[in-house]
């Protein structure tokens, strides 16, 4: 089985063009919505969205599971969480692939006070947002995502409230999502947790993804003792535009295990 695992703002949806090609090769593949994402519910009020809860609810997850997935897949802040776990957890997954995400983000430590006032300063109250239509949310997610209407659609539906077609909507998904992160990270820290990591590894990136992640790749791909990296079609949602070779890729990677 295959847990994937989906990026930030996204929702279990955005596996569903690779499960229509991995599926019938005979691979079972879970999808779960994060919280505050697509169906899953809202963090109770006092609390907020940071990563390291995320780990811990994956934990859960696994936990409840009849059987331990034989690979962690995830795509971008998915990618993210599914190595930070293989590093926490090594001995609970036997396979990584993490597409469009090398590693988690991070910050030094002279950054510290500035960070920590901005990711205070984000979760002040803000105005309501004016009603929205759906054409209007798929035009502005769009832009420069490198994702066609009919893919954008797909993903919104889940994170939305729709009555009509014609009339407003509203965000299924928690507006706190958005909110800046008040600590992050530093690189040595990240290199602590990914040296644990014991299992195969293989990192796909979109040949027109995020430049910044084949940055990131050449100074941490020794960080993990048995990791691959192969570029791929496509842009940072290419498991989603060009689902074929990144199924191929995953195929490749896994052989006949399931």
């Amino acid at each position: 089985m295959i847990l994937a695992l989906h990026g930030w703002l996204d929702n279990s949806e955005s596996f569903a063009p690779l499960a229509q090609i991995l599926v019938p090769m005979g691979y079972q593949l879970l999808a779960l919505d994060w919280p505050g994402h697509g169906h899953s519910g809202h963090r109770g009020q006092g609390t907020d969205y940071h990563f390291l809860d995320n780990l811990y609810e994956l934990d859960q997850v696994m936990a409840q599971l009849p059987q331990s997935p034989y690979c962690l897949l995830g795509h971008s802040m998915g990618g993210i969480l599914a190595s930070l776990y293989a590093g926490v957890y090594p001995e609970r997954v036997q396979r990584l692939i993490s597409i469009e995400a090398v590693g988690p983000l991070t910050s030094v430590a002279e950054e510290t006070v500035e960070r920590m006032r901005a990711g205070f300063a984000s979760r002040r109250p803000r105005p309501r947002s004016r009603p929205l239509l759906l054409s209007s949310l798929i035009q502005a997610r769009l832009q420069g995502s490198g994702l066609t209407p009919p893919l954008v659609e797909q993903l919104l539906r889940r994170n939305l409230h729709i009555e009509a077609p014609t009339e407003p909507v509203r965000w299924r998904s928690d507006p706190r999502l958005r909110r800046r992160s008040a600590w992050m990270m530093t690189e040595p820290q990240a290199h602590a947790i990914w040296s644990q990591v014991a299992a195969p590894a293989l990192f796909l990136l979109g040949e027109q993804g995020f430049p910044k992640l084949r940055d990131a790749w050449q100074q941490r791909q020794g960080w993990i003792p048995h990791a691959l990296k192969q570029l791929v079609p496509g842009a940072h949602h290419c498991h989603m535009t060009d689902p074929e070779p990144v199924a191929q890729a995953v195929h490749r990677f896994l052989g006949h295990e399931r």
